[in-house]
């Protein structure tokens, strides 16, 4: 008897939200895990980079484990190493295991996300997934967004081991859940695991994820940057050639021959990396120069979220019945709009102002996620679905750090032109606050200099990554919209003979 995919959908909903929660929910209790532990800045950071490193490093594999094995096990397998990380998180005696527990949390997290995609496109035939992929795209942009509000109400009024207690009971319940409703899935590529191909990519996207993550940090000329840089692109070479010659590869590079599936991971790629580029900075505003707390930081930047929730799922259903080329062009369009507002926006805008702003921003990301991750996992073979699905997160993780990356560069580099020297750094809220009150002691010289310095510079990498969002236009002009809705409806040939 079939199930009802919807009802199917709720335990991977739950990893999904759970996973990428946990990206966004940490950041608010790091000052917070740094006095309890008496750890450097530097210790606590390795927190979010050591999970970062070891998520974009196994996605791929994760995926092509998925295609090879029973991808229902492998997605609640996630789910559970996930739970299990969580709780030794909140256990942590040292800075030391707790980076460790991050890793095995990340373990977790790779085993869910490279499958999640797949694992939809398995339960909705095409032509009706739209909808589906409405709903992850959902689910992702709103963890992304609740992640402060809860993680600064947790840490307040509770304390931060509930950052990572919280995922324990919801975990369990997934766990359970997926083991009752999960149908088999999987299983369609039977072949052995490339782990020569594993190790090159493990070193040379480490190696690289790092050097993008800490370049800004150690200095791009600096020996540590370069030396990551070198270890990377020759090991990601031997990875290429070992795929392209291997029989049963990690990732069939044949993938990229497919238009549709190449389209939409570099259309994404760009769009990804602006969105990063330029949210990062939000929360130093609003908490920094607006005066907010965490807790209200959040609050401000639900719009974006809400706005998601309305044109996500319509997006995405209309993608399985109008050329997605269409849709999905509207969504850098609204996206560069809205980032040129963003660019504008004054030092006392209000919170309706800012809210209508974030619901152009948040209508263009509604408006190309999920019909792109309709249109590639349609566009790929079934026997491929988690190989593409985790080729699709590896793209989409190292957007997200490059993004960061870039509007860091681009604001520091902005802020020195105004104030030589001042330093690669961002001025935190609580150095601004100080300044403040210099200020009411009358002495507003510097914070004056400061914030008028941090507005331009702000305003400096919305408009400075709009050149993104133009790449990712052109690049989904090239999409075969209508191949998508042949394949979808039974009369496409498959584009690559696998």
């Amino acid at each position: 008897m079939r199930r009802n995919p919807w009802i199917c959908m709720v335990p991977i909903a739950m990893g999904v939200f759970m996973a990428v929660l946990d990206m966004s929910i940490l950041n608010v209790a790091l000052p917070k895990i740094a006095q309890d532990f008496h750890a450097s800045a530097s210790d606590v950071q390795w927190l979010l980079n050591a999970y970062l490193i070891t998520f974009v490093v196994l996605l791929t594999t994760f995926g092509r484990l998925g295609d090879m094995l029973k991808r229902n096990l492998v997605y609640v397998g996630g789910i559970a190493v996930f739970t299990v990380g969580s709780y030794l998180c909140a256990q942590s005696w040292n800075i030391g295991v707790f980076i460790l527990f991050r890793i095995i949390q990340a373990i977790g997290g790779a085993m869910m996300l490279s499958n999640s995609m797949a694992a939809i496109a398995e339960l909705f035939p095409p032509g009706k997934r739209g909808m589906a992929m409405g709903v992850q795209s959902i689910l992702t942009v709103s963890s992304f967004a609740l992640g402060p509000v809860i993680g600064g109400w947790v840490t307040t009024h509770l304390s931060w081991h509930w950052v990572f207690y919280i995922n324990v009971p919801i975990g369990m319940a997934a766990v359970f859940l997926g083991l009752a409703i999960l149908p088999p899935m999987g299983e369609k590529a039977r072949e052995p695991l490339d782990v020569v191909g594993l190790i090159l990519l493990a070193i040379g996207l480490g190696t690289f994820t790092l050097g993008i993550i800490k370049g800004q940090d150690w200095g791009w000329h600096s020996q540590k940057t370069i030396s990551c840089f070198l270890v990377a692109f020759p090991f990601l070479f031997a990875f290429v050639m070992r795929e392209l010659s291997f029989e049963h590869p990690l990732l069939d590079l044949r993938l990229f021959k497919i238009r549709n599936f190449s389209v939409s991971v570099a259309g994404l790629f760009f769009i990804s990396m602006g969105l990063s580029a330029s949210m990062f900075l939000l929360p130093f505003f609003l908490e920094g120069v607006k005066g907010l707390t965490a807790e209200e930081c959040g609050i401000w930047l639900l719009p974006l979220t809400i706005i998601n929730i309305f044109t996500t799922p319509i997006a995405g259903a209309l993608s399985d019945k109008v050329n997605p080329k269409y849709i999905m062009s509207v969504g850098p369009v609204l996206f560069a709009t809205g980032l040129y507002l963003l660019g504008n926006v004054p030092k006392d805008v209000t919170f309706w102002e800012l809210a209508r702003i974030f619901m152009v921003l948040g209508s263009g990301m509604g408006f190309i996620m999920p019909v792109a991750m309709n249109v590639m996992m349609t566009a790929v073979p079934p026997e491929k679905t988690g190989m593409a699905s985790g080729t699709f997160m590896t793209f989409n993780s190292l957007a997200r750090a490059m993004g960061i990356t870039f509007g860091a560069i681009l604001f520091t580099g902005k802020l020195n032109e105004i104030i030589p020297n001042f330093g690669n750094r961002i001025p935190s809220p609580m150095e601004v606050k100080l300044m403040e009150v210099l200020a009411i002691l009358g002495k507003p010289n510097v914070y004056v200099v400061v914030i008028n310095a941090f507005m331009d510079s702000f305003h400096h990498v919305f408009l400075g990554v709009e050149p993104l969002i133009i790449a990712s236009l052109m690049i989904v002009l090239l999409l075969k919209g209508e191949e998508h809705l042949k394949r979808i409806g039974g009369k496409a040939k498959p584009s690559v003979a696998f």
